[in-house]
């Protein structure tokens, strides 16, 4: 130890630099169950699960906890869905009287509006009156973020942060790694950005997913695993759940959901074979459900 003014300074020449330099942070970052953080547990031991957002099948409700202030990587082969499963899942949680920012930074906004209210009203073609029930169901509670432009990822984090303060968001979709100006062999930054989404999403109280495209090409049907998740190992690590998505060919479902990864109270592993319908390109849990109608019956009349 050696003075610097009128403070001692802690150097690794001490017998025992490690007890000096924990004795100046200590105090304050070890918690004792006196601590308002762990008298809290009294009021509330954990969130309740009706907070989360389930899958949008009800035969699918006890399988995923989608939490606020956790973090979603979604991943699958290019056309394998992920796009429209997302908005299929944001249109479930504004159903549920969730708010939602849906950040595509490959489609631009008015091409991401068309595909909500198609698949919301189960047909490509809705009618005016169909597209304007849209509008008013979702004033207030979907915003969609206006740019198609690669963007640096603290300048993203930011944005999105604003707007969860500014609309009190609860689900936020980002559309997708790759349009980040973030490189694939950059890991330094992977972790940076895994720590910033984790970071975001407890901030803001919002659940964050992320769409990450895998290793392997369009024209590959091999099936993936949890290692094939393109430029973003890091980020998997960091995440909360990991998701993937992928059409099948030859079989007798169009689709298969894998959760690779789920920490929290619900945390089944494991995966779901589903039905596409081409119309409202949704997905389906059994080949004999109909599509969801996520408007009031009053915009299908």
């Amino acid at each position: 130890m050696r003075e610097v003014g009128p403070t001692l300074a802690v150097t690794r020449d001490d017998h025992d630099w490690l007890l000096e330099l924990g004795r100046q942070q200590g105090d304050s970052r070890i918690i004792t169950p006196r601590h308002q953080i762990a008298q809290a547990l009294i009021e509330q031991f954990r969130p309740p699960l009706s907070d989360g957002l389930t899958l949008p099948w009800a035969g699918a409700n006890e399988y995923v906890r989608f939490m606020p202030g956790k973090v979603t990587v979604w991943s699958g082969p290019t056309f394998s869905g992920k796009t429209a499963f997302l908005r299929q899942l944001m249109l479930h949680a504004l159903k549920n009287r969730h708010r939602a920012l849906f950040v595509s930074l490959e489609e631009g906004p008015d091409d991401v509006w068309r595909e909500f209210m198609c698949t919301a009203t189960g047909v490509r073609s809705p009618t005016k009156v169909q597209r304007e029930w849209c509008l008013d169901d979702w004033d207030e509670r979907l915003f969609v973020f206006d740019s198609t432009e690669m963007i640096e990822p603290t300048l993203l984090m930011g944005i999105i942060r604003f707007a969860c303060e500014r609309y009190g968001l609860s689900h936020v979709v980002i559309d997708s790694l790759m349009r980040l100006d973030l490189r694939t062999d950059d890991y330094d930054g992977q972790r940076e950005m895994g720590n910033m989404l984790g970071r975001l999403a407890r901030l803001s109280n919002a659940h964050v997913h992320l769409v990450a495209h895998p290793r392997k090409t369009a024209n590959s049907r091999a099936p993936m695993d949890l290692y094939d998740i393109r430029g973003a190992q890091d980020i998997v690590a960091q995440a909360d759940l990991v998701v993937t998505l992928e059409r099948k060919h030859d079989e007798q479902h169009d689709a298969e959901l894998t959760v690779w990864k789920q920490r929290g109270d619900v945390n089944w592993i494991g995966t779901m074979k589903l039905h596409y319908d081409k119309n409202s390109r949704q997905l389906l849990f059994s080949k004999f459900d109909q599509p969801i109608r996520y408007l009031p019956e009053d915009a299908y009349a």
